[in-house]
């Protein structure tokens, strides 16, 4: 058999050639991790969290939409106009769904149960309406009774009895949390949708009152129906209370339980529309109350759709509402 022998030059040669080799190959393959595992626009996004979970997100499009609804729609509101044309120049990402139990305790480490009785427990005087007080005086809840305020605790129903701040608070801390991970560019934030992009994602391109032209049960829980088949603790008469998530029929941008199941803060503060055409619009300058969207499991008909608004003072916790997060450019 022969055998070649190399130089000293040669194998000096050869092993630069195999370093090169394996750094082109490393920096390639980090390349790809690191692209793997942060955000890219055009594409969805899986929010790794701890105990092996994540929170899935939808890219939604730049476009524009008609905002509000013509006043020949049953079950509309005067605030609902004037009909505004609204132009959002930057995609951003939304949540598939509301924030579920277990996401949020996932993020804060702190249980339902133990949320509900902190706010009972809370000797902090507030402003509702221009008077000072207590969230649970505001409330009518019993500080003794956490249970009647309260219906199912199962990980995978949407995360209720969140104020507007305590949603914000959740934003910021997901926010610096991924960041510190790495997986979150600095000029991305986690926070609440705007009033403008929650209903340009719900709509979907339609411009009917629900992004459905079918029945309004295979879309939503509302209280028709929220209590058909619902088991374990429930609210009012006949019991029903927040439902598992998923289990209607999204839109055409994969928005689940966007109309329905629990009401969703948003991130403006309650005003009236300006009507002709605007771009990126966030809200009022000031005001009293936080627009919040969609309707709930104890809502009527006129509630679930697209363009339906209510207002709740920022520091209310309610049974009946939750939020779903956005992640958006810095000032968006």
């Amino acid at each position: 058999m022969k055998h070649t022998i190399l130089s000293g030059q040669n194998c000096k040669n050869v092993l630069m050639t195999i370093i090169a080799a394996l750094l082109i190959f490393g920096c390639a393959s980090l390349h790809q991790k690191n692209t793997a595992n942060t955000p890219v626009p055009g594409k969805p996004w899986n929010i790794p969290l701890p105990g092996n979970t994540s929170l899935p997100m939808a890219w939604i499009p730049p476009g524009t939409f008609v905002m509000g609804s013509p006043e020949t729609e049953p079950g509309r509101k005067s605030d609902e106009s004037p009909q505004t044309t609204v132009t959002l120049t930057k995609g951003y990402w939304l949540g598939n769904t509301e924030v579920t139990i277990g996401e949020w305790k996932a993020v804060t480490g702190q249980s339902l149960r133990d949320k509900v009785i902190k706010v009972l427990n809370d000797e902090t005087l507030y402003d509702f309406d221009g008077r000072k007080m207590k969230e649970r005086d505001f409330m009518h809840f019993d500080k003794n009774d956490p249970d009647k305020i309260m219906a199912n605790q199962d990980d995978r129903l949407p995360m209720y009895f969140v104020s507007w701040n305590e949603a914000m608070d959740f934003c910021h801390k997901l926010t610096e949390q991924e960041r510190a991970q790495g997986r979150l560019p600095a000029n991305y934030v986690y926070t609440l949708p705007t009033e403008a992009q929650w209903e340009y994602a719900c709509r979907a391109g339609t411009t009917g009152a629900t992004y459905s032209d079918g029945n309004l049960d295979d879309i939503a829980w509302y209280v028709k129906n929220s209590f058909i088949g619902y088991t374990g603790k429930g609210l009012g008469n006949p019991p029903a209370g927040p439902r598992a998530l998923g289990e209607k029929q999204p839109n055409k941008l994969g928005m689940q339980d966007i109309l329905g199941n629990i009401w969703e803060w948003c991130r403006d503060w309650y005003g009236p529309y300006p009507g002709g055409n605007v771009t990126d619009p966030t809200g009022a300058e000031t005001g009293n109350y936080k627009v919040n969207r969609g309707g709930s499991f104890g809502s009527g008909a006129n509630d679930e759709r697209s363009a339906n608004r209510a207002k709740n003072p920022p520091n209310e916790d309610s049974a009946y509402r939750g939020f779903r997060i956005a992640l958006c450019t810095v000032g968006m």
